[in-house]
């Protein structure tokens, strides 16, 4: 029997389903279903809408031989359930702004240190620890029947095994995981005045390497899955996309160019960064993978784009054409208010304009607004010696040439891409195959790892350091 395990990744968007051979690791299937759209500041779906789109997934899907899964999902969000087992309401999920004055309170009220000491950055909007403070502030009554807190990858484990499971990198994204215990702390949920913690039900944090139990019979029915089924521990979507691409030793930073922007690092040891700048994310092998995430990333460039009539790659070539001067125009692309910086109310603005302005400084600017957003945050890694040797660029934005010669222009290192798609599922699904054949996930995401090409290399001239310098000036006014 060619043993099949599958990858899934259940995202803001939509869930990927993958099927991998454990035998090599070829990529056998893959299938989509679409998620409810959402509209921040309010970001809500229900845990029912995910389950029935992988069961859609599924219909696509050979299961004859599947004997492993594994699930990688959006972070942060909130799954609140009761003591008889039922979904209380909508899952508020990361992009979810609602929270974003709790977030200030219990920011100012224990102050940067302390949060930074505890869980490795600021317990902005997006994090689970806010929305729980939201839920007892806004809907007392649901949160009195509130029994189990779990993340919408967990979700998936409880599902598969009846039992909630998470991994390092889910959990450290609630704001209430010790980074130094790999435990959840529940002195924390009562210091910034949450009641009756003492009854909640976390999910078990699970370590490298472990499983989250097997699919029950009851569920194996309901997917028609005919034999035994190994789970793996899963992970948040970042740290699984990395096994994709290798990416698990230091050395490595992936940026990805998709509807938000990520960058992230392997590292050996926890960041604690009272800025907040930095995501001190736990990696779902071992270490650690430090993070930063900007809301504002390839939507900019397409909607600019579009204003113009433009393809993304016309609109690339348009760029690439702009002027070079150190003075040329700045774009701040924070068209949906900003987390990082925390500017959830701000909006983007163009800057240095004159009448020399023309539609290719205006399409440079975009391409560079964008990458100034991330490569701004980045500067942070420099501080805590996050060691950067080998540039790799995923995301939608990965396909425009634009984006990857200004970012080796702005980074003044070689960018490098790899032919990786759906890179979440197809990473996370190298967890689940690990426990199949019995070896450490590290050991066979080296063996599984693709190939990382050069694609652009930075061109001289470009002045993007005073560029970059007059960015940071305006977004710190």
């Amino acid at each position: 029997m060619n043993k099949v395990v599958l990858g899934v990744d259940t995202s803001t968007q939509s869930c990927t389903v993958v099927a991998r051979s454990v035998e090599d690791g070829s990529i056998l299937q893959i299938s989509k279903a679409a998620h409810p759209v959402t509209h921040p500041p309010v970001s809500e779906q229900h845990p029912n809408d995910w389950w029935m789109a992988f069961k859609k997934c599924l219909k696509e899907i050979n299961l004859t031989n599947v004997c492993g899964i594994s699930v990688a999902g959006q972070g942060h969000g909130l799954v609140a359930i009761d003591d008889k087992e039922q979904i209380i309401k909508p899952a508020k999920l990361w992009n979810d702004t609602t929270s974003d004055k709790q977030s200030e309170r219990i920011i100012k009220d224990l102050g940067p240190k302390y949060w930074a000491d505890k869980i490795g950055t600021l317990p902005l909007a997006s994090f689970t620890i806010t929305k729980l403070l939201w839920l007892q502030d806004n809907e007392p009554e649901n949160y009195k029947r509130l029994k189990k807190v779990i993340l919408p990858h967990d979700y998936f484990n409880y599902k598969f095994t009846g039992v909630a499971s998470t991994d390092r990198s889910e959990a450290s994204g609630t704001g209430f995981m010790d980074m130094k215990t790999n435990t959840f702390d529940r002195s924390i949920l009562k210091k910034i005045g949450l009641e009756d913690v003492d009854k909640f039900e976390f999910s078990k944090i699970l370590l490298p390497d472990a499983s989250a139990g097997f699919l029950t019979d009851k569920i194996r029915n309901e997917l028609e899955i005919p034999n035994a089924v190994i789970v793996g521990t899963g992970a948040n979507d970042n740290p699984g996309s990395a096994l994709a691409y290798g990416a698990i030793n230091e050395g490595d930073l992936v940026i990805s160019f998709g509807t938000s922007g990520t960058a992230f690092a392997p590292f050996s040891n926890s960041v604690h960064d009272e800025s907040g700048t930095i995501y001190g994310m736990a990696h779902t092998v071992s270490g650690f993978i430090p993070l930063v995430c900007t809301l504002n990333s390839a939507k900019v460039t397409d909607l600019f784009a579009s204003l113009l009539n433009l393809s993304l790659n016309e609109f690339g070539d348009l760029a690439l054409t702009g002027s070079n001067s150190a003075n040329r125009p700045i774009l701040v692309p924070w068209i949906d208010g900003e987390r990082t910086p925390n500017r959830p109310n701000s909006r983007a603005s163009f800057h240095q304009i004159d009448n020399k302005f023309s539609r290719q400084d205006l399409a440079r600017a975009a391409f560079e607004g964008v990458i100034f957003g991330i490569v701004s945050a980045l500067q942070r890694f420099e501080e805590y010696k996050i060691p950067i040797k080998r540039l790799i660029v995923t995301g939608g934005g990965s396909n425009s040439p634009a984006y990857l010669q200004f970012l080796a222009d702005v980074m003044e290192m070689p960018v490098h891409v790899a032919d990786v798609k759906d890179a979440a599922a197809v990473g996370i699904a190298i967890q689940a195959a690990a426990l199949v054949k019995n070896e450490p996930v590290r050991d066979l995401v080296q063996q599984w790892a693709p190939e990382i090409v050069l694609f652009a290399n930075p061109r001289k001239g470009q002045n993007t350091k005073e560029v970059l310098n007059r960015f940071n000036e305006v977004i710190n006014a």
